[in-house]
C-alpha cells in the first residue's frame, strides 16, 4: 500500500551493483588470485599434516589482507555505493595493525588441538578455497568469486579460523571483535538484498564463535 516500505529499501544500492564490485576487483587484481589460492591450500595442507607455520610471518601477512581488503574494497570500492564504509575500513585498519604487531612477537602461535583444531582448519579451507565457489553456486560469474585478502568476508572468516587454531589468550577475544562484527554486519546486508548468501554468512560466523569458543586445552 502507499506509503509502505521494507527493509531492502534502507540499502542505497541495488544488489547487482553490490556483486560488481567484486568483479571490478578481481580485475584490477588479477593474477593475484591463483596464488592466493595456491598459498591458501599449501597452508592448509601444511596444518592437515601436523605443521606448524609460524606466527611471526603469519601475522603480519594476515595483517596485511585486512588491510588491503578494508583499503582496497570496503573503502574504495564499497564506499563508492555506500557512504558509511569508509568508516567501516577504520575497524579493518586497526585490526590489521594488531595481528601484524602481535604476529612480530610470535603470538598468538598455533596451539589448539582436538575438535577444535579440527574445526579451525575446516574453516580455515573453507575461507580460503571454498569461498570463492559462492558465486558459481549463486548462478554468478567467477569474476565476482570473493578470494581471501580481497574480498572481506573470506578474510574475516579466515582469521576466526586462524584464532579457533592458535593459543588462548587475553588476545583471543580482541582479535575476534572485528570479524565477527564485519560477518554479521554482511550477513545482515545480504539478507536484506535477498541474497541466500547471507544465510552462508551467517552460518560461518556462528561456526567460527563456536570454533573460537570451544573448550579444550593448548599445545606448549
Amino acid at each position: 500500500m502507499a506509503g509502505s516500505w521494507a527493509l531492502e529499501d534502507l540499502l542505497p544500492f541495488e544488489p547487482q551493483v553490490y556483486w560488481r564490485l567484486f568483479a571490478l576487483e578481481n580485475e584490477s587484481a588479477w593474477p593475484a588470485q591463483p596464488l592466493l589460492l595456491a598459498a591458501g591450500a599449501a597452508l592448509v595442507l601444511c596444518l592437515l599434516s601436523g605443521r606448524r607455520p609460524s606466527a611471526r610471518w603469519l601475522g603480519p601477512v594476515l595483517g596485511a589482507a585486512w588491510l588491503w581488503a578494508g583499503w582496497q574494497f570496503v573503502a574504495l570500492r564499497y564506499g563508492s555505493v555506500n557512504w558509511g564504509a569508509p568508516t567501516l575500513a577504520w575497524g579493518f585498519h586497526a585490526e590489521a595493525a594488531l595481528l601484524a604487531a602481535l604476529g612480530l612477537t610470535g603470538r598468538p602461535g598455533f596451539g589448539a588441538r582436538g575438535w577444535r583444531a579440527r574445526a579451525g582448519v575446516g574453516l580455515l579451507a573453507v575461507a580460503l578455497l571454498g569461498w570463492p565457489l559462492l558465486a558459481p553456486l549463486d548462478g554468478r560469474p567467477w569474476r565476482e568469486a570473493e578470494v581471501f585478502a580481497l574480498a572481506p568476508d573470506p578474510t574475516a572468516l579466515a582469521t576466526l579460523a586462524l584464532l579457533a587454531l592458535g593459543r588462548r589468550s587475553p588476545w583471543t577475544a580482541l582479535l575476534g571483535v572485528a570479524p565477527l562484527l564485519w560477518l554479521a554486519l554482511s550477513a545482515l546486508t545480504l539478507v536484506t538484498m535477498g541474497a541466500w548468501q547471507g544465510w552462508a554468512v551467517l552460518a560461518a560466523l556462528l561456526a567460527g564463535l563456536a570454533a573460537c569458543a570451544a573448550p579444550g586445552r593448548d599445545h606448549e
